[in-house]
């Protein structure tokens, strides 16, 4: 069973769970110190912390209920303000500014991240204000051992608690939680800003989908290592990289990775969805 975790003290994440609520029949049960909606195709559990700092909490939440995968619905913050729903894979490539440890990944869920994007991309419609996009890896939890992912709803308060906003995302996890299709294609993205544009583009029209992203402002703490991990804890079988931000050094870096396909974000853009 997979399972969403919410946090009481993120109003999005209240907004989103309100809306999971009505999509299946729930038992409310507390077990242990957590709050637990028990239904058919999915669980949901409250917990009182932020989400970013929720280290091992696969590892905390494993001794009181059995579950194979987490979903964080979340809220974005950015200082532009930008309507956007946003997905992505948590871990930090150097420092710990926001939760998680130093220099250490969490195991991603590409393939619900792609069920995701695509039940959310036939939803946004309803709400022509905002946008998609996914983020590079940039916050924690970083110390999470089972597959996992965020998916949020930004940038302020206002958005937050959109009523509309929570119920396109609760529907998009939803449909992305009963989803059976798992023969996408898993890459590790490199180069873009924080948004990461190129890679955004590939999730939304191709047979890709992505695991963890590295912006262009993390390559000073990007290492061979630090790749081979990403691409392993991942299971990818391509690494896609935007080639007008990638740069030389760390293009470099490609010749001492093994296990995937390398392509140019452009090349990849050529495996449409049918």
């Amino acid at each position: 069973m997979k399972l969403v975790v919410c946090s009481i003290k993120d109003p999005a994440s209240l907004n989103i769970m309100s809306h999971l609520l009505t999509m299946d029949t729930f038992e409310k049960k507390r077990i242990g110190n957590y709050v637990f909606h028990l239904g058919n195709h999915f669980a949901v559990v409250e917990v009182d912390e932020k989400l970013i700092y929720a280290d091992n909490i696969d590892e905390r939440l494993s001794k009181v209920f059995e579950f194979e995968e987490i979903l964080f619905a979340s809220r974005h913050s950015s200082k532009d303000g930008r309507k956007i729903f946003t997905a992505h894979v948590s871990g930090n490539i150097g420092e710990n500014r926001y939760g998680g440890k130093p220099r250490s990944l969490a195991k991603p869920s590409p393939i619900t991240i792609k069920n995701y994007v695509l039940a959310l991309k036939e939803r946004m419609r309803k709400k022509p204000e905002f946008e998609f996009t996914l983020e590079a890896t940039h916050h924690g939890p970083s110390e999470l051992s089972k597959p996992s992912a965020f998916y949020e709803i930004g940038s302020t308060e206002e958005e937050w608690e959109d009523g509309l906003a929570g119920e396109i995302v609760a529907e998009a996890i939803f449909e992305a939680i009963k989803d059976q299709r798992r023969d996408w294609k898993v890459a590790i993205g490199i180069g873009g800003t924080h948004y990461v544009p190129r890679q955004t583009e590939i999730i939304l029209e191709t047979i890709f989908t992505f695991a963890h992203n590295f912006a262009k402002y993390s390559f000073a703490d990007l290492t061979p290592e630090m790749l081979q991990k990403a691409i392993e804890i991942s299971e990818a079988k391509y690494l896609i990289y935007d080639d007008k931000s990638t740069t030389s050094q760390i293009k470099s870096l490609f010749n001492e990775i093994k296990g995937v396909e390398i392509l140019k974000a452009k090349e990849a853009k050529k495996f449409k969805l049918e």
